[in-house]
């Protein structure tokens, strides 16, 4: 086997939540330069099929959905959808995720039962079922989980996201541990402060200059630098690691 192809996804199916804009949409544009045949989805459907549309221009193959990984429903909805679509499911990226900047002693149950609604439960939600279906077609399969640094690293005012990321890290050992002797991998990539952000965060110019300050590359991530360790991870590449957490942030825990 040539190097080159440990990294090549042709034939391969995956799917990415979250995928409508963000890290999510350019992981899912680098799945499928790299071959896959990808499923898009968002509780945005326009979004989502932005970035569908987005890898059909490109030459790709992809299709959105809407989906809201909180609930379960919607989650076994996308992988059926995948599996009339395609046949099969070989990869998983579980990426939809949202965060908050709250002081631990004003954190309200809302914003803690939400949080942990996306990113926990939606995240348990997409890979158990999808684990199921690989397990039913008898092949091996990959699932990535996007995590973060602040599960292993605090940070002020990011006290209920980091919690939800430290509960992703501990799903992924754990998922790894059972699923291992049936073909199954599962690991996370954990970024660091990404050029892109979430939704509703705002840039404080002071916090900007403390994230530089604290990164020793000196900035933020951009999101492409995302999709080598992706397909690491879901590639033959990585075809004995499970249950890892690889740091991608710009040497931010080394500190």
């Amino acid at each position: 086997m040539m190097k080159y192809e440990l990294f090549d996804l042709t034939d391969k199916i995956g799917i990415v939540t979250g995928s409508g804009r963000g890290l999510g949409k350019t992981i899912a544009i680098g799945l499928s330069e790299c071959g896959a045949k990808v499923v898009t989805c968002s509780r945005n459907v326009t979004e989502a099929e932005a970035t569908a549309k987005e890898i059909r221009d490109q030459g790709g193959e992809a299709f959105a959905i809407r989906v809201d990984t909180s609930v379960r429903a919607d989650c076994q909805a996308l992988i059926d959808e995948t599996i009339r679509r395609y046949g099969k499911l070989d990869i998983l990226v579980c990426n939809a995720g949202i965060s908050a900047y709250t002081a631990v002693e004003d954190v309200e149950e809302e914003e803690w039962n939400k949080i942990m609604e996306i990113n926990l439960k939606g995240y348990f939600n997409c890979a158990q079922l999808a684990a199921r279906q690989m397990m039913k077609q008898g092949t091996r399969g990959s699932i990535v989980m996007n995590s973060s640094n602040n599960s292993l690293v605090g940070y002020p005012g990011l006290f209920t996201y980091s919690v939800s990321k430290g509960g992703v890290d501990q799903m992924v050992r754990s998922m790894a541990l059972e699923w291992g002797n049936r073909g199954i991998r599962v690991n996370a990539i954990n970024p660091g402060w990404m050029e892109t952000s979430m939704s509703g965060v705002t840039r404080d110019p002071e916090k900007e200059r403390e994230i530089k300050k604290l990164t020793p590359m000196g900035r933020r991530g951009f999101a492409r630098e995302l999709i080598g360790p992706v397909v690491f991870l879901a590639s033959e590449a990585s075809s004995f690691v499970t249950g890892i957490s690889l740091v991608v942030d710009g040497g931010w825990c080394t500190l």
